[in-house]
């Protein structure tokens, strides 16, 4: 039986105290709950809303509906949904030209059925709307507060036609805090060369070195980057589900880097080249900069908090 069989605080009047006792009463899973005659002494009433709750959880599953039961679980249990679509999940995360909320999305990488797939402004961005429809399960990393958003921005749609899930929360309740790239330090995910110490910033500025020079180069090292921060997403996301003693293969890091070194070589103009034009675009005021604040005197955590904020305020 999944993991996912056994959640039962999703199910209406089954908190964490009721659910043990679910449990020590023989009632563990929705197949037992639908068979179960209110073990609880909850009423008629109430005990028809469990069951009609957990005949819907059952449904979903038997329909091979992860976006039904996304909604339905809260999110520290998300990684049972994350679990029983792991084999078909697609992994996905996106760069911008910057992190106000009017910046456009300029790249798009998603790890599809073992091929990573790029999606690119002014090429084949819209693609990727054409992509999701063949997604199962959808995985990001703060998906929630900025990847998500921005993707149905641009798309002009009111939600993506797919389940996501958000591992940064999945981590968070695993106890494991921080951004993506902290959380791979300390889970000793070590990534190639070119790509240490690069992040969202200078993510927007090799794109602007791309878009004003159309050197390959930083584009080449602007797709390697987000590339990895996607095959990161696969390794942490196995990572987390093994740490929850699901038997599941957690990648070798060599496995995944070799994975972007095929698609994705070196660019043939040297990197210290390309992050030397970096730094000198780095030095100018940035493009990015968010409100009453130099975008590179700001932490990430703030950038993406003043950014969720931005977007509460334009969507009331």
């Amino acid at each position: 039986m999944l993991p996912l069989e056994q959640v039962l605080t999703h199910l209406p009047h089954i908190g964490p105290k009721r659910a043990e006792r679910l449990v020590a009463a023989g009632c563990a899973s929705w197949p037992a709950v639908l068979t179960a005659g209110d073990p609880l002494g909850l009423g008629a009433e109430r005990w028809d809303a469990i069951v009609a709750a957990a005949q819907r959880s059952v449904a979903a599953l038997a329909a091979d509906d992860p976006r039904a039961l996304v909604a339905a679980l809260p999110g520290r249990e998300q990684w049972r949904v994350l679990h029983a679509w792991f084999e078909r999940a697609s992994f996905f995360d996106i760069e911008t030209s910057g992190l106000e909320p009017e910046s456009e999305v300029t790249l798009v990488v998603c790890l599809h059925q073992g091929r990573l797939l790029r999606f690119v402004k002014g090429e084949n961005l819209d693609d990727f709307l054409a992509l999701l429809d063949e997604v199962k399960l959808l995985v990001s990393f703060n998906g929630s507060g900025f990847d998500v958003p921005r993707i149905e921005d641009r798309f002009h749609v009111p939600e993506i036609p797919c389940a996501h899930v958000d591992l940064r929360w999945i981590c968070h309740h695993q106890g494991w805090r921080g951004g993506l790239k902290a959380i791979e330090q300390q889970r000793g995910l070590v990534r190639p060369a070119d790509l240490r110490g690069l992040g969202g910033e200078h993510a927007v500025r090799l794109w602007q070195l791309w878009e004003s020079s159309r050197r390959a180069a930083p584009r080449r090292l602007l797709e390697r980057y987000c590339a990895a921060d996607v095959l990161s997403l696969k390794w942490l996301a196995a990572s987390v589900l093994a740490a929850q003693h699901c038997a599941v293969t957690v990648p070798e890091p060599e496995a995944l880097w070799d994975l972007v070194q095929g698609e994705l070589p070196p660019p043939d103009e040297p990197v210290e080249i390309v992050l030397a034009a970096l730094a000198v675009a780095c030095a100018a005021p940035s493009a990015a900069a968010m409100p009453a604040a130099s975008a590179t005197t700001l932490s990430r955590e703030e950038k993406q908090r003043r950014l969720r904020q931005l977007w509460r305020d334009m969507r009331v």
